[in-house]
């Protein structure tokens, strides 16, 4: 049995067997997660051995860059970064061909070709898949992935992992699920699977919006308005509903001065003022603990929960802890209030407690802010510099992040500023805001309505396009939000997470060759071949390599060696339309590859017609197969696991459905 290549001595093991000397020993230890290390690292050590550059190694592998568009190349060594003294273009190109000339013949690499002032080094497809298809076989769901990213030491294992807190949804109790809170949802997710992915150990924490006067609204609106026997019927839809009804008690009165003419009906409206007294009462009583209503206030909250867990599950996504406002303890809070009062950063006044923020910290930007109000309510700032305290005792995190909009910038420099006024910058360091621009144009006001709406639009669609007869009612189910699920993920990450955008129910069933649904039906027509050629014994045979020398397979491993060194990027940037980005392209250079079933209609008719002659072809055929089944399998982990990280369902389960256009041929 041959040696994991997890290791370098497996590795090398393998090198071996394609009579290639060890790897250099300056390679990078990334050459065991990222496979175009190892190509790389041979192509340093042949560059550092010519006379004619005179570089050290460690120059060479920074002027040596990786290329995405695989008609470039695999390798490009950009001749300006190896930094030679009075050396200009002309004397570059010059060296460029004088290198492709020097460079010895390696089973690793294609013929150099000279670009101007580069040298491109193409992956020879005779050694390509030998390599390559074992390496990811040996790494399979961990495959593009570097774990000794989260270790506090990657020297010393045994130290443990890094851990970090994502902050992510964060809906409002009473006001409902918004574009915002969608966005941080499958933002957020994504950036946990991809913390999880490289070695970290992440708690996902979703910090409701619970607490607060809007709160003691929605306590005073239940009263009037609220039903028990609803309330068990209908969840946290009917407490959106109950607070919408009493927002239009609380804000009916037309300001005067906002009329433009005498008679006319004025455009601002002002707070009730009887409904404004009665609120202001009710979270007075709440922040005091009062009984009665703290018992009303849980049961809305637990119920809200529950929902929310059901219709986060229909995404694929679970949180580790539900926490928000109202479980900030009032000591805490009091601990953060004394400290800025003894720096002399928070002060009173006209019976408010307020810290002015550009006089403190000398940014322009931010105004004075209350933080506690003269009826002694507490204001979100103060309650999350005290959450921020309580989560680094609790969680004894390395790093915490906040996926919220970049309508929240303001709030966490305050809160990051007030930490700082505090002494805490130890605490500064290991906090990041993660914005995003504004989603606009979600039909709902809750998850599961939104969800509902897609999921809605979704069925409407493939019901249009194919017999619902065709699947069982629970199968149709799980395609239909499978497929939702997909549609909606492409969409949201299909762009920078800095970018406003307005949300679209008609896109999620446009079904184009770059789309959710697309990577889904692409994952499963991969299985369904892959079932097909095991079934056909395939797995026994010996393999033939020479198969896969094939222009368009040699192409998709390329593409499929790539996708480490593309994780990486995303890993540092935190842009998941980068990874999608790939996926797509993958799938691109898959359909070329990937017979098309009226491909696989055409053949069978044809073996109808051959009779026994094919009979004979098949046998002679396993070691094809065998190529195509190890390709295939190799192909759908790498797919998975780049699906897997933004958070998407892998497969169409059962799809009979094809979902699939002319240009992708899947």
């Amino acid at each position: 049995m041959a040696s994991p290549t997890d290791t370098v001595a497996g590795l090398n093991a393998l090198l071996h067997g394609l009579s290639l000397e060890p790897i250099p020993e300056s390679a990078s230890p990334t050459a065991l997660t990222r496979p175009v290390e190892i190509w790389r690292s041979y192509l340093v050590e042949f560059l550092s051995k010519l006379t004619i550059l005179n570089c050290d190694a460690s120059t060479i592998r920074e002027a040596i860059a990786s290329t995405t568009e695989t008609s470039l190349g695999d390798l490009t060594l950009i001749l300006p970064r190896l930094k030679l003294k009075n050396v200009d273009n002309k004397a570059l190109n010059r060296l460029a061909f004088s290198l492709a000339a020097q460079l010895p013949f390696s089973s690793l690499f294609l013929a150099p070709r000279v670009d101007d002032i580069q040298l491109r080094m193409k992956f020879s497809p005779d050694t390509l898949p030998r390599l390559l298809l074992p390496y990811i076989a040996d790494r399979k769901s961990a495959y593009g992935f570097d774990l000794s990213q989260g270790l506090r030491d990657p020297k010393e294992p045994k130290k443990g992992k890094k851990k970090v807190i994502i902050e992510f949804s964060s809906p409002n109790l009473a006001t409902g699920f918004s574009g915002n809170n969608l966005r941080s949802t499958l933002l957020g997710n994504f950036i946990a699977n991809l913390y999880e992915a490289m070695g970290w150990e992440v708690v996902r924490l979703n910090y409701l919006a619970d607490w607060g006067k809007h709160i003691a609204l929605l306590v005073g609106g239940y009263k009037r308005f609220g039903s028990e026997k609803k309330l068990q019927q209908e969840g946290s839809i009917h407490l959106l509903d109950v607070y919408a009804q009493m927002e239009g008690l609380f804000k009916p009165v037309q300001d005067p001065k906002g009329k433009a003419k005498q008679g006319e009906k004025c455009a601002s409206p002002v707070e009730d003022k009887t409904i404004g007294v009665e609120r202001d009462e009710t979270f007075k009583r709440m922040e005091s603990g009062d009984g009665e209503i703290m018992k009303l206030f849980h049961h809305f909250r637990d119920i809200t929960i529950e929902d929310l867990r059901v219709e986060y599950q229909r995404l694929g996504i679970g949180f580790d802890e539900f926490s928000g406002e109202s479980q900030v303890r009032p000591s805490t809070i009091a601990k953060v209030e004394n400290a800025l009062q003894e720096k002399g950063i928070l002060k009173e006044s006209n019976g408010s407690w307020v810290i002015d923020w550009a006089k403190h910290t000398g940014k322009k930007g931010l105004s004075t802010q209350t933080i506690r109000g003269r009826d002694g309510a507490t204001r979100y700032p103060l309650r999350d510099v005290a959450a921020a305290l309580e989560r680094e005792e609790k969680f004894t995190f390395d790093k915490m992040v906040y996926v919220t909009s970049s309508a929240q910038d303001s709030h966490f420099q305050q809160v990051f500023s007030a930490l700082e006024l505090m002494g805490r910058r130890d605490l500064i360091e290991k906090l990041q805001h993660m914005s995003f621009g504004a989603m606009q144009g979600l039909e709902g006001n809750s998850l599961r309505e939104i969800l509902d709406n897609c999921e809605a639009r979704m069925r409407d669609a493939m019901n249009m396009e194919h017999d619902e007869d065709d699947v069982d009612g629970s199968a149709a189910e799980r395609i239909t939000n499978n497929a939702m699920v997909g549609a909606l993920l492409a969409q949201e990450l299909s762009r920078k997470k800095s970018h406003s955008y307005t949300f679209e129910l008609k896109k999620l069933t446009s079904f184009s060759s770059h789309s959710g649904p697309m990577l889904q039906g692409c994952h499963t027509r991969l299985t369904a071949l892959i079932n097909e050629l095991r079934t056909e014994g395939a797995e026994t045979s010996e393999i033939d390599y020479a198969v896969l020398k094939d222009p368009d397979c040699a192409n998709l491993l390329r593409v499929m060696a790539q996708f480490p060194d593309v994780v990486v990027a995303v890993y540092k940037s935190a842009e998941p339309h980068s990874l999608l980005g790939y996926l797509y392209r993958l799938m691109d250079s898959l359909s070329l590859v990937v017979p098309h079933p009226d491909e696989e209609d055409d053949e069978e008719d044809d073996e109808d017609e051959r009779g026994s002659v094919q009979t004979v072809q098949q046998e002679s055929s396993g070691g094809e197969k065998k190529a195509r089944l190890v390709l295939y399998q190799n192909a759908r982990q790498v797919l998975g696991n780049g699906m897997k990280l933004l958070g998407f369902p892998l497969d169409l389960q059962d799809v009979v459905v094809d979902f699939t256009s002319d240009s992708a041929r899947l």
